[in-house]
């Protein structure tokens, strides 16, 4: 791993540990039994991965729950429900055992971008109308994906010495629209919750994204067996041509 990779994921990880700080040390929540229900629907769904196929990086529909926490709970609640969310995708089920600096830096990352979303949404909103959920969901979810997808590229195109934009329009081909339709589907919906039932109204959204992990789960394993089948493809001709 280079120097610059190095200092980039410790650049990453401080900033996401002094957030979670922040948080902490700024806690306020008006129902405990409202966060806990959210968080518990939040970590559920941080266990339906999808992998990007060629990458280590997963995909969660827990990004939508997390959208509703934006809209309806405080900064500190969004940062430690998504603290949670990517502690839960790291060590639920992985298909390798997790490094440690993979699982802070994935942490740190998601941190960040809830915490960029949550601010930009609301500074956007604010003025405008602050109670506004449809506005506020379509927004941060704009901003988390985009910093999410930034952050992720730039780390893997350092690690892995691939060219960054070819691995950020990777992330683009698999991440938009899995992520656009959970944005939509969650701002619809969101116009019909209220701050006290936001966590019980939020089921509604849960159909829908088990719908779309299933169907992205399925496009990702055909993605990889047809990945599978070429490289074989590949080192059957490579061989054939040493014989000659």
């Amino acid at each position: 791993m280079s120097s610059v990779a190095k200092w980039y994921i410790a650049l990453v990880v401080a900033s996401g540990t002094v957030i979670l700080l922040l948080a902490a040390r700024w806690w306020s929540s008006a129902s405990l039994t409202q966060f806990a229900a959210l968080l518990c629907f939040t970590l559920f769904a941080s266990t339906l991965k999808v992998r990007i196929p060629g990458m280590t990086s997963t995909i969660s529909p827990n990004f939508a729950f997390l959208l509703i926490a934006i809209a309806f709970f405080s900064f500190s609640q969004v940062i430690v429900a998504t603290a949670g969310a990517a502690l839960m995708q790291s060590f639920w089920r992985p298909k390798s055992r997790p490094q440690m600096v993979q699982v802070l830096f994935s942490a740190a990352a998601l941190v960040l971008s809830s915490a960029f979303a949550f601010t930009a949404a609301h500074l956007v909103v604010r003025p405008f109308d602050n109670n506004s959920a449809v506005a506020l969901v379509l927004l941060a979810g704009t901003f988390y994906l985009s910093m999410n997808t930034a952050l992720v590229s730039i780390v893997v195109g350092l690690t892995e010495q691939q060219p960054i934009k070819q691995v950020c329009q990777r992330c683009y081909e698999w991440a938009f629209p899995y992520f656009v339709f959970g944005i939509v589907v969650t701002g619809l919906i969101s116009g019909s919750f209220s701050t006290t039932t936001a966590w019980r109204s939020s089921l509604q959204v849960a159909p829908a994204m088990v719908l779309a992990y299933l169907y992205f789960l399925g496009r990702s394993k055909k993605q990889a067996e047809s990945r599978a089948v070429n490289e074989e493809a590949e080192e059957l001709l490579a061989i054939s041509s040493l014989e000659r």
